[in-house]
Protein backbone atom coordinates (compact mmCIF):
# COMPACT_ATOMS: atom_id res chain seq x y z
CA UNK A 1 0.00 0.00 0.00
CA UNK A 2 3.06 2.45 0.65
CA UNK A 3 3.78 1.54 -3.17
CA UNK A 4 0.64 2.94 -4.41
CA UNK A 5 1.02 6.44 -2.42
CA UNK A 6 4.02 7.00 -3.49
CA UNK A 7 3.25 6.54 -7.23
CA UNK A 8 0.08 8.26 -6.56
CA UNK A 9 1.64 11.39 -5.10
CA UNK A 10 4.62 11.09 -8.31
CA UNK A 11 1.37 11.15 -10.48
CA UNK A 12 0.33 14.09 -8.97
CA UNK A 13 3.26 16.03 -8.99
CA UNK A 14 3.93 15.30 -12.82
CA UNK A 15 0.17 15.55 -14.24
CA UNK A 16 0.98 18.93 -15.28
CA UNK A 17 2.29 17.22 -18.33
CA UNK A 18 -0.51 15.37 -18.59
CA UNK A 19 -4.19 16.63 -20.34
CA UNK A 20 -7.29 14.81 -21.04
CA UNK A 21 -8.51 15.16 -24.66
CA UNK A 22 -12.34 16.70 -23.41
CA UNK A 23 -11.51 17.62 -19.62
CA UNK A 24 -12.91 20.69 -18.47
CA UNK A 25 -12.54 22.60 -14.97
CA UNK A 26 -16.06 22.68 -13.21
CA UNK A 27 -18.19 21.11 -10.26
CA UNK A 28 -19.86 17.93 -10.60
CA UNK A 29 -21.65 15.79 -8.00
CA UNK A 30 -21.68 11.93 -7.90
CA UNK A 31 -23.51 8.94 -6.85
CA UNK A 32 -22.85 5.12 -6.27
CA UNK A 33 -23.93 2.38 -5.35
CA UNK A 34 -21.95 -1.34 -5.13
CA UNK A 35 -20.87 -4.44 -3.34
CA UNK A 36 -18.35 -4.68 0.02
CA UNK A 37 -16.70 -7.22 0.87
CA UNK A 38 -13.18 -7.80 3.02
CA UNK A 39 -10.00 -10.92 3.42
CA UNK A 40 -10.55 -10.58 6.89
CA UNK A 41 -12.30 -13.75 7.72
CA UNK A 42 -14.71 -12.27 10.04
CA UNK A 43 -15.65 -9.33 8.01
CA UNK A 44 -18.47 -10.79 5.43
CA UNK A 45 -19.78 -8.90 2.50
CA UNK A 46 -22.26 -6.31 2.40
CA UNK A 47 -23.15 -3.09 0.95
CA UNK A 48 -22.32 0.32 -0.05
CA UNK A 49 -23.83 3.84 -0.87
CA UNK A 50 -21.55 6.77 -1.79
CA UNK A 51 -22.44 10.43 -2.47
CA UNK A 52 -20.19 13.19 -3.18
CA UNK A 53 -19.53 16.58 -4.60
CA UNK A 54 -16.10 18.21 -6.31
CA UNK A 55 -14.29 20.18 -8.69
CA UNK A 56 -12.37 19.20 -11.58
CA UNK A 57 -9.33 21.31 -11.95
CA UNK A 58 -5.63 21.44 -13.87
CA UNK A 59 -7.36 18.95 -16.14
CA UNK A 60 -6.27 15.83 -14.62
CA UNK A 61 -7.07 16.61 -10.96
CA UNK A 62 -10.26 16.16 -8.80
CA UNK A 63 -10.77 17.30 -5.62
CA UNK A 64 -13.72 16.10 -3.92
CA UNK A 65 -16.28 15.67 -0.51
CA UNK A 66 -17.68 12.40 -0.22
CA UNK A 67 -20.14 10.75 2.61
CA UNK A 68 -19.84 6.84 2.55
CA UNK A 69 -22.68 4.28 4.11
CA UNK A 70 -21.56 0.16 4.25
CA UNK A 71 -23.12 -2.38 6.08
CA UNK A 72 -21.06 -5.24 6.08
CA UNK A 73 -21.78 -8.83 8.48
CA UNK A 74 -19.23 -9.94 11.43
CA UNK A 75 -19.00 -13.68 11.99
CA UNK A 76 -16.54 -15.16 14.61
CA UNK A 77 -15.43 -18.35 12.78
CA UNK A 78 -14.46 -19.88 16.45
CA UNK A 79 -17.86 -18.74 18.04
CA UNK A 80 -19.91 -17.87 15.72
CA UNK A 81 -20.56 -14.95 16.88
CA UNK A 82 -22.92 -12.91 14.17
CA UNK A 83 -23.56 -9.17 13.87
CA UNK A 84 -24.42 -6.23 10.98
CA UNK A 85 -22.28 -3.51 11.46
CA UNK A 86 -22.88 0.22 9.44
CA UNK A 87 -20.26 2.51 9.22
CA UNK A 88 -21.15 5.96 7.80
CA UNK A 89 -17.73 7.45 6.79
CA UNK A 90 -16.99 11.16 5.84
CA UNK A 91 -13.64 12.11 3.51
CA UNK A 92 -11.73 14.18 1.45
CA UNK A 93 -10.18 12.38 -1.48
CA UNK A 94 -7.99 13.73 -4.66
CA UNK A 95 -8.56 11.78 -7.60
CA UNK A 96 -5.81 11.77 -10.52
CA UNK A 97 -7.07 11.19 -14.22
CA UNK A 98 -3.87 9.41 -15.74
CA UNK A 99 -5.43 9.51 -19.31
CA UNK A 100 -8.53 9.63 -21.76
CA UNK A 101 -8.91 7.90 -24.89
CA UNK A 102 -12.39 7.91 -27.03
CA UNK A 103 -14.03 8.88 -23.99
CA UNK A 104 -13.45 6.33 -21.39
CA UNK A 105 -10.73 8.16 -18.44
CA UNK A 106 -8.24 5.84 -16.11
CA UNK A 107 -8.06 7.07 -12.64
CA UNK A 108 -6.64 6.60 -9.03
CA UNK A 109 -7.03 8.92 -5.76
CA UNK A 110 -6.62 8.55 -2.19
CA UNK A 111 -8.44 10.28 0.63
CA UNK A 112 -8.80 10.42 4.27
CA UNK A 113 -11.53 11.55 6.89
CA UNK A 114 -13.79 10.31 9.76
CA UNK A 115 -15.60 7.22 10.03
CA UNK A 116 -18.78 6.91 12.65
CA UNK A 117 -18.66 2.88 13.58
CA UNK A 118 -21.79 1.58 15.04
CA UNK A 119 -21.30 -1.89 16.64
CA UNK A 120 -24.79 -3.27 17.31
CA UNK A 121 -25.79 -5.40 20.75
CA UNK A 122 -25.14 -9.17 19.89
CA UNK A 123 -24.21 -12.54 21.77
CA UNK A 124 -20.72 -13.81 21.91
CA UNK A 125 -18.93 -16.76 23.32
CA UNK A 126 -22.64 -16.95 25.64
CA UNK A 127 -22.20 -13.42 26.77
CA UNK A 128 -24.29 -10.42 25.87
CA UNK A 129 -22.41 -7.90 24.32
CA UNK A 130 -23.13 -3.80 24.75
CA UNK A 131 -22.31 -2.44 21.28
CA UNK A 132 -21.15 0.80 20.96
CA UNK A 133 -20.56 4.07 18.80
CA UNK A 134 -16.85 5.09 17.88
CA UNK A 135 -15.43 8.01 15.68
CA UNK A 136 -12.27 6.57 13.91
CA UNK A 137 -10.09 8.17 11.77
CA UNK A 138 -10.16 6.21 7.90
CA UNK A 139 -8.72 6.42 5.25
CA UNK A 140 -9.29 4.86 1.50
CA UNK A 141 -7.67 4.20 -2.04
CA UNK A 142 -9.40 3.78 -5.23
CA UNK A 143 -8.91 3.52 -8.79
CA UNK A 144 -11.25 3.10 -11.43
CA UNK A 145 -12.76 4.39 -14.98
CA UNK A 146 -15.20 7.27 -16.05
CA UNK A 147 -17.22 6.85 -19.60
CA UNK A 148 -18.34 9.87 -20.64
CA UNK A 149 -22.34 9.55 -21.52
CA UNK A 150 -24.60 12.29 -23.02
CA UNK A 151 -25.65 15.38 -21.32
CA UNK A 152 -22.84 15.83 -19.09
CA UNK A 153 -23.01 12.46 -17.47
CA UNK A 154 -20.12 9.85 -16.63
CA UNK A 155 -20.13 6.34 -16.32
CA UNK A 156 -18.00 5.31 -13.28
CA UNK A 157 -16.79 2.11 -12.65
CA UNK A 158 -14.71 2.04 -9.49
CA UNK A 159 -12.75 -0.10 -7.05
CA UNK A 160 -12.14 1.35 -3.24
CA UNK A 161 -10.24 -0.41 -0.66
CA UNK A 162 -11.45 1.25 2.35
CA UNK A 163 -9.56 1.22 6.42
CA UNK A 164 -12.79 2.27 8.51
CA UNK A 165 -10.78 1.50 11.40
CA UNK A 166 -12.11 -0.46 15.09
CA UNK A 167 -15.13 -1.39 15.66
CA UNK A 168 -15.93 -2.23 19.94
CA UNK A 169 -18.29 -4.09 22.48
CA UNK A 170 -18.10 -5.35 26.05
CA UNK A 171 -19.79 -6.91 28.34
CA UNK A 172 -21.16 -5.53 31.55
CA UNK A 173 -18.18 -7.30 33.25
CA UNK A 174 -16.10 -5.39 30.95
CA UNK A 175 -15.11 -8.00 28.69
CA UNK A 176 -14.04 -6.49 25.36
CA UNK A 177 -14.34 -7.20 21.73
CA UNK A 178 -12.43 -5.66 19.31
CA UNK A 179 -12.42 -5.28 15.35
CA UNK A 180 -10.52 -3.04 12.79
CA UNK A 181 -12.09 -3.58 9.95
CA UNK A 182 -10.89 -3.10 6.40
CA UNK A 183 -13.61 -3.27 3.40
CA UNK A 184 -12.90 -3.24 -0.56
CA UNK A 185 -16.05 -2.24 -2.77
CA UNK A 186 -17.09 -2.78 -5.92
CA UNK A 187 -19.13 0.20 -7.11
CA UNK A 188 -21.21 1.75 -10.01
CA UNK A 189 -22.21 5.06 -10.41
CA UNK A 190 -22.86 8.28 -11.65
CA UNK A 191 -20.93 11.28 -11.97
CA UNK A 192 -22.81 14.78 -13.24
CA UNK A 193 -20.69 17.48 -14.17
CA UNK A 194 -22.24 21.39 -13.78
Amino acid sequence: MKKFFCVLAFLMMTCHSVRAENATDGFYTRFDVGYSYSNQPTVKKGYAVELGFGQKWAKVLRSEFSVAYSRNRLKDLDNEARSRFPSLAAMTTTYVDLFSYKGVSAYVGAGVGIARNDMPDFVFDGNRMIGDIKYRLSWKAAAGVGIDLPKNLVLDIGYVYTDLGRFSAETVAGERFRQDVRIRKILLGLRYNF
